[in-house]
Parts: C-alpha cells; sequence; structure tokens
C-alpha cells in the first residue's frame, strides 16, 4: 500500500509537470499570437506615419531649398542696395561739388560784373578830366587826326599799323611842339569789361611804339575807351573792322 500510495503521488506530480508544461506552451503561442495580431493591426498606421514622415522629409527639404534660395537673393538685394546707396552718395558729392563751383562762378561773375562797371566809370570819369584838362589849356588845336587799326581780339601794332605810326614819329620830330592823344576803342563783340581792357592796350602799345620809336613821353596822353563812340555798325564785320582802332590826335597846345 505504502508502495502503491508513493507511485501514485509520483503519477499526479509528473502529470501534473506535464499538465503545465503543455499549458506553458499554449500561453506562448498564444501571447505570440497576439502579438503578431496586433503588429499586423499596427502595420498599416506605421506604415502610414512612415510615409508622412518621408513626405515631410521632402518637405523640409525643399523649404530648405526655397529658404536657401530666398535668403540669396535677399543677401543680392542687400547688396545691390548698398551699391546704389554708394553710388547715390557718390552722386549726390558730385552733384554738391556742382553746386558749389556754379556758386563760385556765379559769384566771380558777379564780380567781374562789378568790375565791369567800376571800370567803365573810372574810364567816363578819365575821359571826362581828360576833356577838362584840355579844355583848360586854351583848347588846343588839332593838327592832323590819323586812325590806326587792329586785327580782332588783338593790340599790337601790325606791319601796316607800324608804318603808319613811323610817318607819326616822323611828324613829331619835324614839330616839337606838337602834343599826341591817344584814344583806344574795341568793337562790341565781347564783354564790356573785356573790350575796355582791350580799347586800353591797344592805346598803350601805340605809345609804347611812338617812345621807343623816340617820341617824349610827356608828349603822350593815352586813354582806353571800350566800345563808346562807334564811327560803324558794330552788326556788320566791317563795321567792327573799322571800330577796333586807336585815334591818334596831332595837337597844337600854343
Amino acid at each position: 500500500m505504502l508502495d502503491g500510495g508513493r507511485m501514485t503521488r509520483s503519477g499526479l506530480l509528473l502529470a501534473s509537470a506535464i499538465s503545465l508544461s503543455l499549458t506553458g506552451c499554449a500561453t506562448r503561442q498564444y501571447v505570440l499570437s497576439e502579438i503578431a495580431q496586433s503588429e499586423d493591426a499596427r502595420r498599416p498606421a506605421v506604415d502610414q506615419l512612415a510615409a508622412e514622415f518621408q513626405e515631410h522629409q521632402v518637405t523640409v527639404r525643399e523649404l530648405a531649398v526655397q529658404t536657401a534660395d530666398v535668403r540669396r537673393e535677399g543677401e543680392e538685394a542687400t547688396r545691390a542696395a548698398i551699391e546704389a546707396l554708394g553710388m547715390a552718395d557718390v552722386a549726390a558729392g558730385r552733384a554738391a561739388d556742382g553746386l558749389d563751383h556754379a556758386n563760385v562762378a556765379r559769384s566771380r561773375a558777379d564780380e567781374a560784373a562789378v568790375a565791369g562797371e567800376q571800370a567803365l566809370a573810372a574810364a567816363d570819369e578819365t575821359a571826362d578830366r581828360l576833356a577838362r584838362l584840355w579844355r583848360s589849356k586854351a583848347k588846343p588845336s588839332v593838327v592832323e587826326a590819323i586812325v590806326v587799326r587792329f586785327r580782332a581780339d588783338e593790340w599790337a601794332p601790325d606791319d601796316q599799323a607800324r608804318a603808319t605810326l613811323r610817318e607819326i614819329v616822323r611828324r613829331l620830330q619835324e614839330n616839337p611842339v606838337l602834343v599826341v592823344e591817344l584814344e583806344g576803342y574795341a568793337d562790341s563783340a565781347g564783354a564790356p569789361p573785356y573790350n575796355l581792357r582791350l580799347s586800353q592796350l591797344r592805346a598803350e602799345a601805340v605809345g609804347r611804339y611812338l617812345v621807343e620809336q623816340g617820341v617824349e613821353t610827356h608828349r603822350l596822353q593815352t586813354i582806353g575807351l571800350g566800345t563808346a563812340r562807334p564811327i560803324a555798325d558794330n552788326t556788320t564785320a566791317d563795321g567792327r573792322r573799322q571800330n577796333r582802332r586807336v585815334l591818334v590826335r596831332l595837337l597844337d597846345p600854343s
């Protein structure tokens, strides 16, 4: 009975072990089956998420490329704007310089106009003074009046003018009592201050030539009168040629 009892309990234990083993195998298979089914159920969602992720990656790359292009265009636009500002600054500086030069030129022109007016006034005053001087000397008689002509914008006597002046020198040497009055004139082609100065240079050039030829300085009186007292029409070439002159008056003061 004891042996039989032991055999029965051993058999029960073995049966239990076998049953548990068989039960454990069934459980693992069930679990694996459930996991497989769960994975199969989730796979479409996972695949969809993976596809969406790839699409997002493509979109992100495209956005990165677009961002880089926009950034590059922005940098180029910034450089172009800076260059344009620089060119604008240069242009503004040049414009300012031009305005300064224009203002300086205008100031000089105004000064020249004032100087011309002053020179004309001085010439008129000198002419009046000379006229009063000669009137106070018992009105010297004019022995002869000779015209010496000049080329445009020139004051040095040419060959023809020097030939005429040499004849005047001869007359003065023959008659030591005679004095000379030299009046320089110009045509109206230039500005009044220029013409006044040119007429004075012509009168002085004639006087200097006479002195070089032996005429005493105290016998000479020179004055430039610009475009005053024209003897011909300044609107024609021949009229202007006649007005470019020095009038040489030989006077007898006695």
